[in-house]
């Protein structure tokens, strides 16, 4: 009865329009729509302003497609929710004829006549017919002041810098003239005069527009008014906070040319103290002339703070976090945090012969806001930290610990933003390892690391647009040698570059690329004749204990949720089979063993990524990456090797491949897959399936498998990986 008033009032209201629709007035409450189709009319004259999945997005009325099964399981969709709505449908016309008027199209027309009714299955499907029509073309702009130009009533150096400004962010004469693009145009020359110290400046603007001809005249009335200085700065809210914390924290003081970024930038700067929960610096109503007060609004977070979570990792299983923080630490504005971490390993996955890692941490850190730079902050950061590295043999500590690292670390931070910030870190540590092929082996490590993060973005956590480029520079054992102190500790020098590139296609649809690049050029390392019944052979330390256990953590590996997604964790490329302490009952027994990936010094990985909009806050994406690692497999050792000509002194080598730091063509792997994603607060959850395009023998059999002589068997559903992943991979 619903739908039958609706087109009823259609019918007097539009009588036209309910006739030109004549296939329609035969359905009733219970009718659905089939699906939702798109034309336009005058594609051959005019170039289609919008695609189908923009114009999808302007309406309401929703059809069932083929994807309907996916909308259905992730947010059950109720059979109304496909039911026609006359009124409904009306409003989409009007809603779809208002996005072509706000994009420039005075003369959009949109019908439906064209649509279709099954009356035995009552069902419809609506077809939108649109003709577009020429857009409002631009033919006169102008920035005006005072019955003159505007350009003319500035001083001559302000008005070089007004033309520039002007010439890159006005409109053009034959632009197509959209109501959008004037408010962004407005915003952007109102600022602009703000930033340059007229604190009250206004902005007027007129149009008219010749409907016969599509064409449009824009005037921009601009008012300056005079240039300000600040004459005073009032602080409100936090009372016990010092006000010496808070003005420093600022880019400006009294008797500056006022800026409007500048109060922005002191916002920012007085957020990242940490300190407050609301920050507000506007300019109050007040007299109009070259004085400005400027009023700051602060509400104080809790000084004192206990916070708790838990959560989940494909490679660290079942985490959990434990943090107290004093967020004004003997005043000054300074943070001290104690915190402590633990990665179980339970639930985890490590993908097929690998092992899941563990650890736990405890660590103290302050910080220091404001040393000598408003934007440079510093952190001290003295820890413990017990790990079971997947990639170092086994230990009989407690929770099987194989590592043990405690030490310090100082960070000097320079930036306020996410997306532009500069990190300079020294870190002093003693590890020790406790492995039961070389129990006790202790080393230290000295390490300065120069990083950064540039670019823009959108959004830091689910970007859909935007660049963002992270170098590093780390040197381990030489910073001593620069100060005349004898070096120590694993001596390396390693540099990396991260980058990511996200692009919207349509409102619904991104693509996005990644790409890492990374070298390493170990020190202290060199080639060693070992020695076997058989004779000599010739191999690289860096496979040698114990320096291979100290440089395990530092090379590269590709596999995982965040790079190559077609193996496992680190599992892309070479790999050996350790076999060690695993206990055998006779001789018939199967031995069984883990895998354990070489890595590289050198990494290349490449990525690309198409995400797409399913429903709500689901997304789907379709991806493919390719890596590489320097190391490759060498002539297989088969023999026990030794480190004297006596044969006496056993060598723990991992023997059998080679690394130059070059990477060929043929080491690339390649995998593909599907995957859908969760928008949350926090960034995307996301789940991935993903295929090997070109796996090695070694993918497609476990570890057990591959030991069996013999046997080369394969399992075509090791072929494949699940990945279970929080946040945006990069």
């Amino acid at each position: 009865m619903k739908g039958l008033v609706g087109f009823a009032l259609l019918g007097v209201l539009f009588p036209s329009l309910a006739l030109a629709q004549s296939d329609l007035l035969d359905v009733n409450e219970s009718t659905s729509i089939r699906r939702v189709e798109f034309s336009y009319t005058d594609s051959d004259r005019y170039s289609p302003r919008f695609t189908v999945s923009e114009l999808r997005e302007f309406i309401a009325v929703r059809g069932h497609s083929r994807w309907n099964w996916v909308r259905r399981f992730l947010n059950r969709p109720r059979t109304e929710d496909y039911l026609l709505s006359p009124i409904e449908l009306q409003r989409d016309v009007v809603r779809l004829r208002q996005a072509f008027l706000e994009a420039g199209y005075l003369h959009t027309y949109v019908d439906y006549s064209a649509s279709t009714h099954d009356r035995q299955k009552n069902r419809v499907v609506i077809r939108f017919r649109i003709t577009q029509g020429p857009p409002v073309i631009i033919q006169d702009v102008g920035f005006y002041a005072e019955g003159s130009f505007l350009a003319a009533s500035l001083d001559e150096e302000l008005r070089e810098a007004w033309i520039k400004f002007r010439d890159r962010t006005g409109f053009d004469v034959g632009d197509v003239f959209t109501n959008f693009e004037m408010v962004q145009i407005e915003d952007k020359v109102l600022s602009w005069f703000k930033n340059e110290g007229y604190a009250f400046a206004t902005l007027h603007t007129s149009f008219g527009i010749d409907s016969v001809y599509n064409a449009a005249d824009i005037s921009f009335q601009v008012d300056t008014g005079p240039k300000g200085y600040i004459d005073g700065v009032q602080v409100e809210g936090a009372p016990a906070v010092s006000r010496h914390v808070i003005f420093r924290a600022l880019p400006f003081k009294k008797q500056d040319l006022f800026s409007q970024q500048d109060l922005i930038d002191g916002q920012r700067a007085l957020f990242a103290l940490g300190l407050f929960s609301v920050v507000q610096v506007d300019v109050p109503p007040q007299v109009r002339d070259s004085t400005v007060q400027v009023l700051i609004n602060l509400e104080r977070s809790r000084p004192r703070h206990i916070s708790a979570e838990t959560g989940y990792h494909q490679r660290q299983g079942i985490v959990g976090e434990g943090r107290w923080t004093h967020r004004n630490f003997l005043d000054g504005g300074r943070t001290l945090s104690l915190n402590a971490q633990i990665q179980t390993g339970l639930l985890a996955t490590a993908g097929v012969g690998g092992v899941a890692g563990r650890s736990a941490r405890a660590a103290a850190s302050l910080t220091q806001p404001y040393i000598g730079l408003r934007e440079l902050r510093g952190i001290l950061e003295p820890f413990i930290h017990y790990e079971r590295d997947p990639l170092l043999s086994s230990s009989s500590k407690l929770f099987e610990f194989n590592r043990r690292e405690y030490g310090a670390s100082m960070t000097f931070i320079y930036g306020l933003q996410q997306t532009r910030v500069m990190s300079l870190r020294y870190s002093l540590t003693r590890t020790t390892s406790f492995t039961k092929t070389l129990p006790g082996n202790a080393y230290d490590k000295s390490i300065l690391s120069l990083g950064g993060t540039f670019g823009w973005t959108d959004n830091i956590l689910r970007p859909s647009r935007g660049v963002i480029i992270q170098p590093l520079v780390e040197q381990g054992g030489r910073i001593e040698s620069w100060l005349g102190v004898r070096s120590f500790g694993v001596n390396y020098l390693k540099a990396q570059l991260q980058m990511g590139a996200y692009v919207p296609v349509s409102r619904s649809v991104s693509l996005i690329g990644r790409f890492k690049a990374g070298r390493i050029w170990p020190g202290g390392t060199k080639r060693k004749v070992l020695y076997s019944a058989e004779g000599s052979q010739i191999v690289d330390t860096q496979f040698l204990q114990p320096t291979e256990d100290r440089f395990d953590p530092l090379r590269y590996y590709i596999g995982g949720a965040d790079d190559v997604r077609g193996w496992g964790t680190g599992l892309a490329g070479p790999k050996a089979i350790r076999t060690e302490n695993l206990e055998v009952e006779n001789e018939a027994s199967m031995a069984q063993g883990v895998y354990e990936p070489i890595g590289g010094l050198a990494r290349l990985v490449v990525s690309a990524e198409a995400r797409f909009r399913l429903s709500g806050p689901w997304y789907g994406a379709v991806f493919a990456d390719a890596g590489a690692v320097s190391s490759q497999n060498a002539v297989p050792c088969t023999k026990a090797l030794f480190e004297d000509v006596n044969l006496t002194r056993n060598a723990l080598i991992q023997c059998g491949f080679r690394d130059t730091g070059r990477i060929k063509i043929r080491q690339f792997k390649i995998g593909s897959g599907l995957g859908v994603r969760y928008d949350t607060p926090i960034g995307f959850i996301r789940l991935d399936v993903a295929a090997k395009l070109n796996p090695d023998p070694l993918d497609l059999r476990s570890s057990t498998a591959a030991l069996i002589p013999g046997d080369v068997s394969s399992n075509t559903w090791y072929r494949f990986n699940v990945h279970f992943s929080i946040g945006q991979a990069f």
